[in-house]
């Protein structure tokens, strides 16, 4: 029995070896070392061809013929690229950005889709004119002078002085209770203490049908003792619109050493009755679309100094 299936074994072995032998012929392929992929057919051995012809017909492969690209033509490399100037360029870039649109809901929850001309758009910001107007020449509209002023000029409005905190703003009225400055002449004065990390102070004053505040500064030390006058506060004229009034603007420096700030009405004296009272004189940084007033308020607003100052 051991015979038989061993038998049977053998015969099943040749029967596999003949049916997958590499002569039997058909088709392979290859990548050659140029990286072209190569298809070859492989020649059946005839019936009454030796073994050794066999294997030459084997060893010889045909190879299928691809298709040539086409050849470069030579005469487009001497024609001119076609080059644009910047305008040319320009125009192109507007002429796509005029073609934009942008799409929204409305209060009645329809979607609205409405052309943007983004062109037009830049073009009328750019001949917008400015949200102000410079007053004078910034670059050199100062004035250096000495003043002799006394040494406890200011201990009255220091007594009802509040505090200028960093990042924040106060409203300054000059109202009733009347404080006073010495220098030498009086004053109407308010005073503020000053914070650390204060750099700069922005002050604002409206420009009313009845006047405007133009007061003058006075930076003190810490023991109440002027350091430092600044006679014009303002730079920039802001023109009314229908949300606001005018106003004027202008950014001051703390002095170095500066604890206190003093404001005080320098066109302003002191009357027989103790009211503040308009001292006659020609002012050079008034203010002509609007008379100096005695009496209003205006903005001061204390800006932070910058990180390790």
């Amino acid at each position: 029995m051991r015979v038989v299936v061993l038998i049977g074994l053998l015969a099943l072995i040749s029967s596999c070896t003949t049916s997958n032998r590499p002569d039997s012929g058909g088709f392979y392929s290859y990548v050659d070392a140029q990286g072209n992929l190569v298809t070859v057919v492989r020649q059946s051995p005839e019936g009454g061809k030796s073994s050794t012809e066999t294997l030459q017909a084997t060893a010889e492969p045909v190879a299928v013929e691809r298709p040539r690209l086409d050849e470069l033509d030579a005469t487009s490399l001497d024609e001119q690229g076609q080059y644009q100037t910047d305008e040319q360029v320009q125009k192109k870039i507007e002429d796509a950005e005029r073609d934009r649109f942008v799409i929204y809901r409305d209060a009645s929850g329809y979607q609205v889709t409405e052309q943007v001309d983004v062109v037009a758009a830049r073009k009328a910001k750019e001949s917008k004119p400015p949200v102000y107007e410079v007053l004078g020449n910034t670059s050199n509209a100062y004035i250096e002078r000495v003043e002799a002023v006394p040494e406890r000029c200011c201990d009255g409005p220091l007594k009802q002085a509040v505090s200028l905190r960093p990042g924040l703003e106060e409203l300054v009225s000059f109202s009733p209770p009347w404080y006073w400055v010495s220098m030498p002449e009086r004053h109407p004065a308010v005073a503020f203490r000053v914070e650390p990390g204060i750099a700069a102070l922005r002050l604002q004053t409206f420009l009313t049908g009845v006047g405007y505040l133009h007061p003058q500064a006075a930076f003190l030390d810490q023991d109440g003792v002027p350091i430092l006058l600044v006679d014009n506060l303002f730079a920039r004229r802001y023109p009314e619109t229908w949300s606001r009034l005018g106003y004027l603007e202008g950014e001051l420096p703390v002095e170095k050493g500066a604890a206190w700030l003093v404001l005080y009405l320098g066109y302003a004296g002191v009357s027989d009755s103790g009211r503040p009272e308009l001292v006659p004189g020609e002012y050079l940084w008034a203010e002509p679309s609007a008379p100096l007033a005695l009496k209003g308020e205006l903005v001061v607003r204390a800006l932070r100094a910058p990180p390790g100052q």
